[in-house]
């Protein structure tokens, strides 16, 4: 009787302790198809690259919805993200997303060449695989008089730095729900070659530095980082 009154009572005490000390919930965690479909055009980017006038004109044209150039949602609001163009060294203009007040990413950068001997440019677009997709690299040559933003590039200007970051945008802005049937167009000059050694080293070579991870809204994901550039609090443009 004393062996069973004491077995009893080592049970209860292992219950309560197991009560006492639950085991640790498990998290449940999503992981976002790699080859989701993209939400950028490096194509119609580069065609529009050509025949802008200026950086702004460029970031304008990107944002107009009829051009069907963006449809990324980083910030999962449901809407088109407004995106920057920043030039950040001669003859080179990088497109980036503000995902919030601290984070955000380079969405595609712009290399122009010109080549005074042959009076013609060599542009070069190539796209984050991780908002572009596949067909993320555009590369072609045009003559001087067929590429306006050289007039830009070519002459002596202060880099252009936009008053815009995240909720805060210019009057012409409008806010737009994304594509349910986006699709990126493709042409001769488009190929899938990237800067990128491996596709886990994609937020480094386009200078992401956050740690927190972004959902791109259908569009795979990043781990943005905040580039410094452009921000403003004056209040310009108008907020979101």
């Amino acid at each position: 009787m004393k062996k069973i009154i004491i077995a009893l009572t080592s049970v209860v005490l292992l219950a309560t302790a197991c009560n006492q000390n639950p085991p640790p919930q498990q998290n449940n965690v999503t992981i976002e198809n790699a080859n989701a479909p993209a939400g950028f055009d490096v194509n119609k980017l580069a065609q529009l690259v050509k025949t802008s006038t200026d950086p702004q004109t460029l970031e304008k044209g990107i944002n107009n919805p009829s051009n069907h150039i963006n449809n990324l949602d980083l910030d999962k609001d449901g809407n088109i993200d407004y995106l920057k163009v920043e030039e950040n060294g001669p003859n080179r203009l990088k497109v980036v997303d503000d995902v919030s007040d601290a984070d955000s990413v380079t969405v595609a950068r712009i290399k122009i060449d010109p080549d005074s001997t042959t009076n013609t440019a060599n542009l070069d677009v190539t796209g984050n695989p991780q908002y572009a997709g596949y067909n993320n690299y555009y590369h072609s040559s045009f003559s001087f008089t067929d590429f306006l933003l050289l007039s830009y590039l070519l002459r002596p200007h202060a880099y252009y730095m936009p008053m815009y970051h995240y909720g805060y945008y210019p009057s012409y802005y409008t806010r737009v729900r994304t594509y349910s049937n986006f699709r990126p167009s493709t042409s001769p000059a488009m190929s899938s070659r990237s800067s990128l050694s491996s596709p886990s080293r994609s937020q480094r070579s386009f200078g992401t530095r956050s740690s927190q991870p972004v959902r791109s809204g259908g569009f795979g994901h990043s781990s943005p980082g905040r580039s410094g550039f452009g921000r403003s609090r004056g209040g310009f443009g108008r907020r979101r």
